[in-house]
């Protein structure tokens, strides 16, 4: 699953403009760029859950055996996925609690900007570690899956989309792909 693979490296490098911003203290910028990895890690996750778990569940319950050659039973595999769904919960969650407080920054509303860019950064950072070793159990695994269990038929079907779910950014960010700032 190259797009997803690709995806990754494109959202890493949000992440680190997001940090620059971020570093900086400018509460406009950061939020823009909050806002932006936001909805793209968003659409990336959806891409996941409407079109890569289940052709994966799909695949293994089709088996005779519930297993593929290599020993991924549908049990390990849902397993991995329930996994990956619930730090996709925490992704969103500590996102749009991030997002609410930039939201309030930039409507000036009192608050103490360097406290509250200290803590938009903490959940930025507690998401970035979290989503490291969940990109490596994706790419390491369960992306490489899809060879296994899908034909080559499936995988291009699959890939395309993947792809088209992945074009699905807001409106708010039409244009390029990666929505440069």
């Amino acid at each position: 699953m190259n797009s997803l693979a690709t995806d990754h490296a494109d959202l890493a490098e949000l992440l680190s403009e997001l940090h620059t911003a971020l570093d900086a203290g400018d509460t406009k910028l950061s939020y823009a760029r909050l806002d932006r990895f936001w909805a793209r890690l968003g659409v990336h996750i959806r891409a996941e859950h409407l079109a890569l778990f289940p052709a994966i569940v799909r695949a293994l319950r089709a088996n005779r055996n519930n297993q593929t050659r290599d020993g991924l039973s549908l049990s390990q595999a849902e397993n991995v996925i329930e996994n990956l769904r619930a730090d996709h919960d925490f992704f969103m969650h500590e996102l749009a609690r991030a997002i609410a407080t930039m939201r309030d920054l930039t409507a000036n509303n009192g608050q103490d900007v360097a406290l509250a860019l200290k803590d938009v950064h903490a959940r930025i950072e507690a998401v970035e570690e979290r989503l490291a070793i969940h990109n490596r159990i994706e790419e390491s695994e369960v992306y490489l899956w899809t060879a296994t269990l899908l034909s080559e038929k499936e995988q291009a079907e699959l890939a395309t989309r993947l792809q088209n779910e992945l074009g699905k950014l807001p409106h708010r960010f039409s244009g390029d792909r990666k929505n440069q700032t």
